[in-house]
């Protein structure tokens, strides 16, 4: 896992973490060796690092110290060779670490991973927190039709490294945030902005260059 940012740090802190969710991580490899996977090394620093998370009075886990101590396993689910843990109730850790979502609508169950790990995840929403100001709109989402003449575009605008990874690319200036996201090898991307009128203009720029539909 990548080193958090200062800023990230600063969010997990004003979060706040339920310690009845921490637990002795040789007791937690211990017991990870119940479960059919071949790497322990990302769900332990999940664990270290975000376990007891409070997020919109949404507690983020996996174990609890009384299952783990009782023996008691949970439920586990496979994806594309990997083993997927429940860490709320929209999120899923996978033992490389991903994060993927469950598409539960017209009869799929398919998974779709939409951040490399929970750390990047983290680090949009400290950036998001702190600037507010660019999220007072509805979001407007199109298609990327070439996602590399896409970023090629931004060229002039800040590259957000911290809350990027290969699912998710972020870009801002001081008018605009753009958010590309990869879902199942297809680009899609979120617009906002401080004014209407600046994200008009940048979605027509990209319009008339065919860059997104």
């Amino acid at each position: 896992m990548k080193q958090l940012s200062e800023r990230a740090l600063q969010f997990i802190e004003k979060s706040g973490r339920n310690k009845e969710y921490e637990i002795s991580l040789d007791i937690l490899e211990k017991h990870l060796r119940f479960y059919d996977i071949q790497s322990y090394s990302e769900i332990i620093s999940f664990q270290k690092n975000f376990s007891g998370l409070n997020l919109q009075n949404i507690v983020i886990n996996i174990f609890t110290s009384k299952q783990i101590k009782e023996n008691k396993g949970v439920n586990t689910y496979h994806w594309k060779g990997q083993t997927l843990f429940s860490i709320n109730d929209s999120f899923y850790i996978a033992e490389n670490g991903e994060i993927a979502v469950r598409d539960c609508g017209c009869d799929s169950y398919d998974f779709y991973f939409y951040y490399e790990s929970f750390g990047t995840f983290i680090e949009q929403q400290a950036f998001f927190e702190k600037h507010r100001y660019y999220k007072k709109r509805p979001a407007i989402f199109y298609e990327i039709t070439d996602i590399n003449e896409f970023s090629k575009s931004m060229s002039n605008y800040d590259f957000l490294n911290e809350c990027s990874d290969k699912y998710n690319l972020v870009w801002r200036n001081e008018a605009n945030l753009v958010h590309a996201t990869n879902s199942s090898d297809i680009w899609s991307v979120v617009f906002d902005s401080i004014s209407e009128q600046n994200r008009y203009d940048l979605i027509n720029k990209l319009k008339e260059k065919h860059l997104i539909t």
